[in-house]
């Protein structure tokens, strides 16, 4: 047997496929876990010995034998369930794991880390801000779908918009899933949007990058969102050139990014 998958401590439930690069995959780990905070992650890993998909382009870096490879991810089921992890993940085409991680099925087996990390959370959000932003693009959105979650039980006392970009519609994961947040909780907005509207033409919904609604007037005429540090709190996660751009929208409005030391109401997480 494989010496490193003698060291592999989760169970795989499920994996749903929800195009070639993209899926959710449902884990129970064989020990139970702490409860965690929704915006935390939680390493995953497989044995460099596995194969990778064969249409994906050679690895960036090659692995060496007998190796775990472990990367983290943003866990997307709820913090007091820590009995089975969810996550939503892309095919990344010359990464190591991914490509791995595509092929795997229910009932095989992979490596949990046993710690839960991260300060990419709702606690840090101060009580007097009414609303808190939430913009991602891709899988970035795993850590909201937790959140949201949380909220539908906590019901946590802010007013939420969730922003989520992607290239195409059937790209937009968890969809139904967030309408019917925002249909059946009333501080809830969700706003999908997407950029090849050439390639998706029966999309009816938003277009674009959702950068656009920081730096013009659409969310405070739609939505009575004001851009102040005092008031809203700003969360994104995804592509780090999204949230750059957004970075650059916002300090000059007077965001600062948060970090445990120094509190501040633009909070990052690059996921890439």
């Amino acid at each position: 047997m494989d010496p490193v998958q003698e060291k592999y401590n989760a169970t795989v439930v499920s994996i749903q496929h929800l195009t070639p690069d993209l899926f959710i995959i449902k884990v129970r780990p064989d020990k139970p876990m702490p409860a965690f905070i929704s915006g935390q992650y939680v390493l995953l890993g497989l044995s460099s010995n596995l194969p990778r998909r064969a249409d994906c382009e050679p690895e960036f870096k090659e692995q060496k034998p007998d190796r775990m490879i472990l990367r983290a991810y943003s866990i997307a089921s709820c913090g007091d369930e820590p009995e089975l992890f969810e996550f939503y993940i892309s095919v990344v085409a010359n990464g190591s794991l991914t490509p791995r991680m595509v092929q795997i099925q229910a009932g095989e087996r992979l490596n949990i880390g046993d710690k839960v990390r991260g300060f990419f959370t709702l606690d840090t959000v101060p009580a007097s801000h009414e609303w808190v932003i939430l913009a991602a693009t891709g899988t970035g959105l795993a850590p909201y779908i937790s959140m949201m979650r949380a909220h539908k039980k906590k019901n946590f006392p802010f007013r939420f918009a969730i922003l989520h970009g992607a290239p195409r519609s059937w790209e937009l994961g968890y969809r139904e899933e967030l309408a019917q947040h925002a249909n059946t909780l009333p501080n809830v907005t969700y706003i999908p949007s997407i950029t090849r509207v050439k390639e998706d033409t029966t999309w009816a919904g938003e277009s674009g990058r959702i950068t656009r609604y920081f730096d013009t007037p659409v969310l405070q005429e739609r939505l009575g969102i004001e851009f102040d540090p005092a008031k809203t709190s700003v969360f994104t996660c995804g592509n780090p050139a999204m949230i750059e751009d957004v970075k650059k929208i916002l300090e000059p409005k007077g965001y600062s990014v948060h970090a445990p030391a120094t509190p501040g109401s633009l909070h990052i997480e690059e996921y890439w």
